[in-house]
């Protein structure tokens, strides 16, 4: 019991991070997103090492001491129910960007949708927790299922008008906004999108985008290939 007397981490119990709270390894370098904190952040080095090490075969840490950090903030709690620490979020890597022609047809209707919807999720994030705005998007129930033959259709412009927005709407530094929205929109129409949160370590960075299966529907392949996925929401 010296362990918890020191750090409060009983080295014989299972661990799990709290709800919420999500993590990737980012080629040895272990990043955290406290979703209901809306904060992204690292261990020191000696705690990093810890903690992967945690994470390969058991979730007895051999080190204890070194994880108190995330045990003083609650961000490691204890859980008997689990053999190990839980994994990171998993997603097939992208492949390429979703096809949409130079000729698709927008609407100005899906556009101006597509605008309205950015600007609404925009002032949702301002006044709103990220973990807020993430669960009313997962409680959004399809008003209209797609049969297969339209699928395709609809979600190239439902692409083409979130695309085309970036001229009317600031571009820069807007994925989040950009991807919610567009994830909410293909959320409607029945369509098993994925959002993704991915995070560069060094120098940290995070981007978002939208994913159908391999394909990127926004955010960029080219730029979203380069992240660790550290929270994927379906």
């Amino acid at each position: 019991m010296r362990a918890r007397a020191i750090t409060g981490l009983d080295e014989n119990m299972p661990w799990k991070l709290r709800e919420n709270v999500h993590w990737c390894d980012c080629g040895g370098r272990a990043v955290f997103l406290d979703l209901k904190a809306d904060l992204y952040f690292c261990l020191p080095r000696e705690s990093n090492s810890a903690f992967l090490r945690a994470t390969e075969d058991e979730s007895r840490p051999r080190d204890p001491e070194l994880l108190e950090p995330l045990v003083r903030r609650r961000l490691l709690v204890e859980d008997g129910t689990r053999a190990r620490i839980q994994s990171p979020a998993a997603i097939e890597a992208p492949q390429s960007d979703f096809a949409t022609g130079p000729n698709d047809r927008i609407g100005l209707s899906n556009l101006v949708r597509a605008i309205s919807s950015e600007l609404w999720t925009a002032r949702l994030l301002r006044r709103r927790t990220l973990y807020d705005v993430i669960e009313s998007v997962r409680r959004i129930e399809p008003i209209d299922r797609l049969i297969p033959r339209d699928e395709h259709r609809s979600i190239q412009r439902l692409v083409t008008a979130s695309s085309t927005s970036a001229f009317f709407l600031r571009s820069h530094d807007r994925c989040l906004v950009r991807g919610l929205a567009l994830h909410a929109a293909c959320r409607r129409r029945g369509v098993a999108t994925n959002l993704v949160l991915g995070v560069v370590a060094h120098p940290f960075t995070a981007h978002c985008w939208v994913q159908l299966g391999t394909s990127v529907l926004i955010g960029g392949y080219e730029q979203a290939r380069l992240y660790t996925p550290i929270l994927v929401v379906g």
